[in-house]
């Protein structure tokens, strides 16, 4: 099946329809798995007080992570969850920032202080514990496809009942069938 046009109308596939990932694709997802999942720690462990702060961070790499988590949140929640909301949580956290922002200006008189940053702080740790924790499992069961229906897969596994797989909007579903055509099942 051709990937769709735009990767947030989702087409949830048969279960059965897309190749597990092979060796090189389990390995990626469980590189990127665990680098989320390091990132989460560290969130847990040393985050805290920066995001308590009323200086905002000035790593440049939180801030490319900030990016990143805020482009793939969508794919996150519709793939993950099986909704169709498109870019409905990118709108829901670009709102609660405008106004969380607003809120420190008033409180604190600064934009970045313990409201925006505990917002930042529970968004991000889920986000990475969503996505990291859908990277490994995905890595360790060989989920089909997107590596966020994981869990349903996981589902699917221990109940029997079918779930729906959806190809991943990342290049890993290019690697999935590049790695199956070079080593048929």
């Amino acid at each position: 099946m051709d990937r769709p046009a735009d990767k947030l109308e989702l087409h949830f596939e048969d279960q059965g329809s897309l190749p597990r990932p092979g060796l090189v694709g389990r390995v990626v997802r469980l590189v990127f798995g665990t680098m989320l999942l390091y990132g989460l720690f560290s969130m847990v462990t040393d985050g805290l007080g920066l995001f308590s702060s009323t200086v905002a961070p000035r790593s440049l790499d939180f801030w490319v992570f900030v990016a990143i988590a805020f482009h793939l949140t969508p794919y996150v929640i519709n793939i993950g969850f099986g909704r169709r909301w498109r870019r409905r949580p990118q709108l829901v956290i670009a709102v609660l920032v405008l106004l969380l922002i607003a809120a420190d200006f008033v409180l604190y008189g600064t934009w970045w202080a313990p409201p925006l940053g505990a917002f930042m702080w529970l968004w991000l740790v889920y986000f990475s514990a969503h996505l990291g924790g859908a990277f490994v499992l995905s890595t360790i069961i060989g989920t089909p496809g997107c590596e966020m229906r994981a869990f349903p897969h996981l589902w699917t596994l221990v109940t029997g009942r079918v779930t729906k797989e959806h190809y991943c909007p990342g290049p890993l579903d290019r690697l999935d069938k590049w790695e199956t055509a070079r080593h048929p099942v």
